[in-house]
């Protein structure tokens, strides 16, 4: 039942591409490996996260997060098509498949990442992040990829709703009688829902 609770979250927040401005960037979620790769070069699970911030650029508003197959520029392209309005304002790191697919519908800002640098350069983008792995990785003690992405749906409804309290209950509970309906099949089939 929550798994199909958390399918109704993802389809509601999925009617809503990010306006304005926007920190993207891929972060990798799994348990910790032995002797195992950090950053781009690790085997955990790919996942594209963007938030949109207020007009100033100073206070998040909401949140999108995609597991991917990959990190690859058309990967990353086709998660910002569907999730971030065209001509908004897009923040990101140097990273190369990001030059290649977000210049063209989107004001691209590319900047090199340099924390004490520049602490502020998509300081939203890793909160929201660091939040996610703890809800994540805290209270369900981790996931595989095949339910990655139900959790990270239940983390964005709430965060995009975090400001309506009272209101939560019947949200969701619009959500979930107005999306499709996920069959016990399709939860327990060997491919991802």
């Amino acid at each position: 039942m929550l798994h199909k609770i958390r399918h109704g979250m993802g389809e509601r927040d999925g009617q809503y591409p990010l306006p304005g401005i926007v920190e993207t960037g891929e972060t990798y979620i799994g348990g910790k490996k032995e002797g195992g790769k950090r950053g781009r070069g690790t085997e955990k699970t790919p996942v594209q996260v963007a938030v949109s911030l207020d007009s100033a650029g100073k206070i998040p508003g909401f949140v999108k997060m995609e597991v991917l197959e990959d990190v690859s520029g058309e990967s990353i392209g086709a998660f910002a098509e569907r999730n971030i309005a065209e001509g908004s304002g897009v923040r990101t790191d140097g990273f190369s498949s990001y030059l290649a697919v977000l210049g063209g519908q989107y004001e691209h800002k590319p900047e090199r990442f340099d924390f004490r640098g520049n602490p502020e350069h998509l300081k939203w983008l890793h909160r929201v992040v660091g939040s996610a792995k703890a809800f994540v990785l805290g209270t369900y003690h981790g996931q595989g990829k095949k339910h990655l992405q139900v959790y990270l749906n239940e983390f964005c409804f709430r965060f995009n709703r975090r400001r309506a309290e009272g209101q939560l209950f019947n949200r969701l509970l619009n959500a979930c009688t107005n999306s499709p309906t996920v069959t016990y099949e399709e939860l327990v089939s060997p491919v991802a829902t």
